[in-house]
């Protein structure tokens, strides 16, 4: 199914025609994972950042926003009854403000045994829903990432992916090219794939802001049809700004053209 993106390496790799890219942004429709619930992680820190920071979104065509805070036990110990009433103020807050704009609170977890234990409860988790455009499956997701300075213990990450799928949730991995154990072996991340793990790569990451090996691991991972999703993972207007470049990008070209990406779908049910 993925037939369509395998030569996306060979196309960026040649030297760039004067062609002009004009990719809609609007087609996508969906951004996954951002941190604009002012005030309770590295995000957004109050209401007018989020405010402005949404505005900017919807002025490059995004209708639908799912919103990530993180839950990380130690650093940010957020649950759902700390977010949903401030998720509850953004809200009302982007009615009076913003034409209308559908937005979904979702969460970020870390993984480790906190996730675990959070998993036995699956109802309370916050998740977010939506369907396949390529083959109308409907899906609940969970967003989920692994630390930077070490790589998960996989044994964790086995049982953690099998328990998410076992209670009908789909697992998707926030920024899988990030990781700079990934950078030089891509076997884990084409075995998440492989167990049904979506992967999701960010804006700034196709844009080459977190570096040469980061984009690397994004075009090799894409090439091999590993990747589902877009994300800006918006914290604060640089990331933005790298939304904005992709209007240009000849690798969000061709996914836009495979039609595997899963963006359109997310908050249909």
């Amino acid at each position: 199914m993925f037939t369509a993106i395998r030569n996306i390496f060979r196309f960026t790799k040649k030297k760039e025609s004067n062609r002009q890219i004009n990719n809609d942004l609007s087609v996508l429709i969906s951004d996954v994972h951002s941190h604009l619930v002012p005030g309770v992680d590295d995000g957004s820190p109050d209401m007018e950042t989020s405010v402005a920071l949404i505005r900017r979104l919807q002025d490059l065509g995004f209708t639908k926003l799912v919103i990530t805070p993180h839950i990380m036990v130690d650093l940010y110990p957020n649950t759902p009854e700390i977010l949903q009433p401030k998720f509850e103020e953004l809200k009302a807050e982007v009615a009076k403000q913003l034409p209308p704009i559908e937005l979904f609170l979702g969460a970020e977890y870390f993984l480790d045994t906190e996730l675990l234990d959070l998993l036995s409860k699956p109802s309370e988790l916050l998740t977010f829903q939506g369907i396949d455009p390529m083959n109308g499956e409907k899906m609940e997701m969970i967003l989920f990432e692994f630390a930077f300075h070490l790589p998960p213990n996989y044994d964790l990450l086995a049982e953690i992916v099998f328990k998410m799928q076992t209670s009908g949730l789909t697992p998707v991995l926030a920024h899988c090219a990030r990781y700079p154990y990934f950078h030089k072996d891509r076997s884990e991340l084409k075995k998440l794939h492989k167990k049904g793990v979506i992967l999701t790569v960010n804006a700034a990451t196709l844009c080459g802001k977190y570096g040469a090996l980061a984009k690397e691991t994004a075009l090799h991972a894409i090439e091999n049809g590993w990747v589902r999703m877009v994300c800006s993972d918006t914290h604060s207007p640089h990331h933005i700004a790298s939304v904005k470049e992709l209007e240009s990008s000849p690798i969000l070209e061709k996914m836009i053209e495979s039609g595997t990406l899963l963006n359109p779908g997310i908050g249909l049910s």
